[in-house]
């Protein structure tokens, strides 16, 4: 075995149990709390489009000292991969506390970048003209809130939002759509504009309704609510793709884009973005703050 082959096994070597080791640690995570930079976060589709960063130079730095030392000769460079390994085994934090440093650095750096981009797109951030709101119009606290009427952290989230309108009695919920999961996903961010632009109120009786059903929507179920609010189905359907439509969704996906949204739930509070679902202490300490 080369040397550049000895290199690669022992960097495999250490990922594997950088694996292992931060999936125990996720596991004992409460469900709702975020992983990862801090603590785990949970983020529809996130974990399936882009895969969590992997700070590979800092593993491979830890191997730059010794490779001079394994160029000197072959039985040395044999007795250090042992010990090196057998280093790596029995103390695996060492590498997850160096990814854990990385980590805090990073997210420093990428709220940074995020407060930036939130402040080149607050206009439209901000922007509710399309109705997709609840709560106080005219407050200056608001819960911007991307979303995919598919994905379950949405409707747990949605859960949370509901206690801080009670918490929070004055703010204002401004409802971004980011439709990346299916088809349906597209269909049911559709209506919802139709819906918003006739009536405030039905539509969030429309989005209460639809992040509010455990388990995966149907039309089935969609044309029941959209008949319980009043509306024609057929003549709903006529609709989806009106120009005016079409602009208002490709504004919301276009805004998503612009602020690098990997996946949802996403939430802008104070000029903070939330990744991922965070739970409701977290957004009503942003509040707060």
């Amino acid at each position: 075995m080369n040397l550049q082959n000895k290199i690669e096994k022992l960097f495999k070597l250490s990922k594997t149990i950088l694996y292992i080791n931060k999936t125990k640690l996720c596991e004992r995570a409460e469900i709702g709390k975020q992983t990862g930079l801090k603590i785990l976060r949970v983020v529809t589709p996130l974990w399936v489009q882009v895969p969590p960063l992997a700070p590979k130079k800092i593993m491979k730095l830890f191997f730059l000292t010794f490779i001079f030392l394994l160029q000197v000769n072959t039985s040395f460079a044999n007795e250090m991969e042992e010990k090196m390994k057998k280093f790596i085994l029995e103390n695996p934090e060492i590498i997850l506390k160096s990814l854990e440093n990385y980590e805090i650095q990073l997210e420093k750096k990428q709220n940074l970048e995020s407060r930036k981009k939130i402040i080149k797109y607050k206009s439209d951030i901000l922007d509710s003209s399309n109705g997709l709101y609840s709560g106080n119009k005219k407050t200056q606290t608001s819960i911007i809130k991307f979303s995919d009427y598919n994905c379950s952290y949405c409707k747990k989230a949605h859960q949370d939002i509901l206690k801080l309108k009670k918490q929070f009695p004055n703010i204002k919920i401004i409802y971004k759509n980011f439709p990346i999961l299916s088809p349906l996903s597209e269909k049911l961010a559709r209506i919802s504009y139709l819906i918003a632009n006739d009536d405030n109120k039905k539509f969030n009786i429309f989005h209460n309704a639809l992040l509010s059903h455990k388990g995966p929507l149907n039309d089935k179920k969609v044309y029941n609510i959209i008949k319980d609010l009043g509306y024609d189905f057929e003549e709903i359907e006529k609709k989806l793709k009106s120009e005016k439509i079409n602009e208002v969704l490709n504004k919301d996906i276009k805004l998503a884009n612009n602020l690098e949204l990997r996946g949802t739930p996403v939430f802008i509070i104070n000029d903070k973005i939330f990744f991922g679902y965070v739970g409701y202490d977290a957004m009503a300490a942003a509040l707060k703050n």
